[in-house]
């Protein structure tokens, strides 16, 4: 009898370490409530140990890939810049516009940048059409957000753009996006 009353006693203890440890976790991937005065960090979203291997041949399967063969293996030939083991590649397409790939450096897979429409090959690699005055991509070594200041939305009363801020989560294979702050509403409001 006494070690039934034990085996009671213990689990609620179990039950409150268990939540302790993880309920953080949990609660933060269940609720992921961001907006433009809680915005994700970078230490929101860990990446995995840090990469140090030898990078794998790129695998160039499509048109597009292929059409940017120079880039793409260059790129795969520097260390990661992302995600613990991938290499963010950007290069410039036009007077207003960036383009670039996520290469996975040790699979040798090529991903498309977040935006990017896969619909004609001109814009596969396309991480931003408007890239103006305080546009950019940002993201970290340690890190799987990556985030995308994008667009013209000239404020005439800050003297500034104030470009749009696309917050993405890399899953593995893909961006999901997590927090869009609009640069019109926010130059209202500043």
């Amino acid at each position: 009898m006494c070690s039934s009353r034990t085996a009671a006693a213990k689990l609620p203890l179990i039950v409150v370490l268990i939540f302790a440890l993880l309920g953080p976790t949990i609660a933060h991937a269940q609720t992921e409530q961001f907006d433009a005065k809680h915005q994700p960090k970078f230490e929101d979203y860990p990446a995995a140990e840090v990469w140090n291997g030898t990078s794998a041949p790129v695998k160039l399967t499509t048109r597009s890939e292929r059409m940017f063969r120079t880039k793409l293996t260059d790129a795969a030939k520097e260390p990661p810049n992302f995600a613990a083991h991938y290499r963010i590649a950007t290069w410039g397409c036009g007077s207003e516009c960036i383009s670039g790939a996520i290469v996975d450096l040790a699979a040798g897979y090529v991903h498309s940048p977040p935006l990017a429409n896969d619909s004609t090959r001109s814009l596969h690699f396309s991480v931003c059409q408007s890239a103006y005055e305080n546009s950019g991509i940002n993201y970290h070594l340690d890190s799987r957000l990556l985030i995308l200041r994008c667009g013209l939305n000239y404020s005439e009363r800050l003297q500034r753009n104030v470009p749009d801020v696309y917050y993405f989560v890399w899953e593995g294979d893909r961006f999901r996006q997590i927090l869009f702050i609009s640069g019109k509403q926010t130059r209202a409001v500043k």
